[in-house]
């Protein structure tokens, strides 16, 4: 090198490279809310009402000319919900907010828009996961019962242990058995109940381990396919791909797609240790107030909002769902 060649550490105020940027690739869907239909509700507790069918009486034969005799008559079972409300917060300094930065122009509408998605995914998590429904108060914060504490008809509870399947009508949590494996077995019995109470099984709702374990599932799988080209025709042998995987879960009475819910992979029985099978046609999101962002009272040199949602899960007739519970994080 010559002498005093100037190299780059010697040479002041060099300009910064940083990409005008924010990265952030963490998951942000919610299957099951994202699914949903909307039902605007006007009050923090919901009710409505379901109905059902007696039994087929194939001996149902009337005697010609006889006299009418009147059977009893039954009433349609009556079904609630609590609102809860999600909320989060941003307080940000003028002088933060004011400041040149990179990739966003404004931290407040960055993490405005950041706090949304996450209380969207806190809602998954409630909508599946509660076992309960919670009366607020001026000192407990309401909470809606999701699908873990609705599902009471069709069941499969774990052997060992005191498992009990939850009743939504006294709102009465589910009791936790034993943990055991995943079994395919369990997983037809539940369906072929759905399927008797009315329901279709459309969608499998699991976690993204028990989606690696339904994957397992024997049945009559054909592991491997050719793929065709984009005009439909057939590629060589070579292209022939393996599948250790699959999407659909064929049975008795229908295709269930089977769908792996990442936010299952938090903590609760209703979450990790449960999957599900639903019809998103017979459940909805009930909106007492829709998201919406409040500016706070200023305090200090600061802005301050709050971000908020108040719903409720709506569970048309719960019969129509099924639940595979007790089962280990790994479904092995």
């Amino acid at each position: 090198m010559p002498t005093n060649t100037l190299i780059t550490p010697s040479v002041v105020r060099v300009a910064e490279d940083v990409e005008d940027k924010i990265y952030n690739f963490r998951p942000q869907d919610t299957p099951l809310v994202s699914s949903i239909d909307r039902t605007k509700v006007t009050n923090v507790f919901h009710e409505w009402t379901s109905d059902v069918y007696r039994a087929a009486n194939a001996a149902n034969a009337a005697v010609e000319g006889a006299d009418a005799t009147y059977s009893s008559q039954t009433q349609p079972s009556q079904y609630n919900n609590r609102t809860q409300i999600f909320q989060d917060t941003v307080s940000v300094s003028n002088t933060a907010e004011t400041v040149r930065k990179y990739g966003r122009k404004s931290e407040i509408a960055r993490l405005k828009t950041k706090k949304m998605v996450e209380l969207r995914r806190d809602m998954e998590a409630a909508a599946i996961g509660n076992g309960a429904a919670v009366t607020g108060t001026s000192s407990v914060a309401g909470q809606m019962r999701g699908l873990f504490g609705w599902i009471a008809t069709n069941n499969s509870l774990a052997t060992a242990g005191t498992p009990a399947a939850p009743n939504p009508i006294t709102n009465t949590a589910p009791v936790a058995g034993t943990l055991r494996a995943f079994a395919e077995a369990d997983l037809k019995t539940v369906i072929t109940s759905v399927y008797q109470n009315g329901g279709d099984a459309s969608v499998i709702l699991v976690s993204p381990q028990h989606k690696v374990k339904v994957s397992t599932f024997t049945g009559n799988v054909q592991r491997t396919n050719e793929v065709a080209d984009g005009a439909g025709k057939r590629k060589g042998v070579a292209d022939v791909v393996l599948q250790t995987a699959f999407n659909f879960y064929g049975h008795d009475f229908g295709v269930s797609k089977v769908t792996p819910d990442r936010v299952m992979t938090g903590s609760g029985a209703g979450l990790i240790n449960t999957a599900y099978i639903v019809d998103f046609d017979k459940i909805s999101l009930g909106q007492l107030r829709p998201f919406e962002s409040e500016q706070m009272a200023t305090v200090g040199d600061a802005k301050n909002w709050q971000i908020r949602t108040e719903v409720t899960l709506i569970v048309r007739q719960e019969s129509t769902l099924g639940a595979v519970r007790d089962l280990t994080a790994t479904g092995s």
